[in-house]
């Protein structure tokens, strides 16, 4: 079976991810054949209206916040050696395509001259009936609820103004958003101080959770949840202020001293 990975050109999470998933593969003599990346987005936003949209959204205390945090995992990225994604061909041997959408060309034609070809999405870009429907081809996705519940954006910021449980979803990808055959669920019994802890606790967790997906996947089995379906887009300040009443946290300071556990997986 060969793997691929499809990316956001993300140097904060993006590219950490990807480094523990292949550090976590390579120890299980599994290797990854390509790296897809493409362009940062946040829903139908760019970087510099992504950025707008955090300020307006969460306050500028906030939004300095989440810029130190982010120029900190820069220069952690700096000092490990791994700055770029095409840091990957350099160190692992891996090739990497930088793409404009996640439909190109080049991509479907690799995908259809493959056999038993599994990609790894970390995107928030929206794949094609072309891409979904190449023969002996699987999508796997992580969602960071318990799908069908909180589909869509910011699922820890939904769950926490309607008090519900924080969880974990891998599922194949088909034509709906966040929708598709669940192949491993987990609901995390934890209580998070901010939603960037709860993001570092799922993205440690990433690569773990995939393989085990992928065990299940070879064997077909998926599983059924037991969770009402519902789907929320990005909030606005409105929702964040209610987000704020219920005791809720974007980042807090002590998550400033945490970016070594961008490049952490559990295993």
């Amino acid at each position: 079976m060969i793997f691929n990975i499809i990316v956001d050109d993300d140097k904060c999470w993006g590219l950490n991810i990807v480094k523990n998933t292949i550090d976590y593969f390579n120890s299980k003599n599994l290797i990854i054949d390509k790296i897809w990346v493409l362009p940062s987005k946040l829903s139908h936003k760019n970087n510099s209206s992504t950025s707008m949209w955090y300020l307006k959204t969460f306050g500028f205390y906030t939004f300095l916040k989440l810029g130190v945090f982010y120029s900190l995992s820069l220069g952690k990225n700096f000092i490990s050696g791994i700055n770029s994604f095409e840091s990957f061909r350099k160190k692992y041997n891996i090739e990497v395509k930088y793409i404009k959408t996640v439909n190109d060309k080049n991509l479907l034609n690799y995908l259809k001259k493959k056999r038993k070809i599994v990609t790894f999405a970390i995107t928030n870009h929206i794949f094609s009936k072309k891409i979904i429907n190449v023969k002996s081809h699987y999508i796997i996705n992580k969602h960071s609820s318990l799908l069908p519940s909180f589909k869509g954006l910011f699922p820890y910021f939904w769950t926490k103004i309607y008090n519900k449980e924080n969880g974990i979803t891998y599922h194949l990808i088909d034509k709906k958003i966040d929708n598709g055959k669940i192949i491993f669920q987990k609901k995390i019994n934890k209580k998070f101080n901010s939603m960037i802890s709860f993001y570092l606790y799922i993205f440690n967790y990433y690569p773990k959770y995939l393989f085990i997906s992928l065990k299940k996947l070879k064997y077909r089995r998926f599983e059924k949840s037991k969770y009402t379906s519902s789907y929320y887009s990005l909030p606005n300040n409105k929702d964040y202020k209610k987000f704020v009443e219920n005791k809720g946290c974007v980042i807090s300071i002590c998550d400033l001293l945490k970016i070594k556990r961008l490049s952490y997986y559990y295993k």
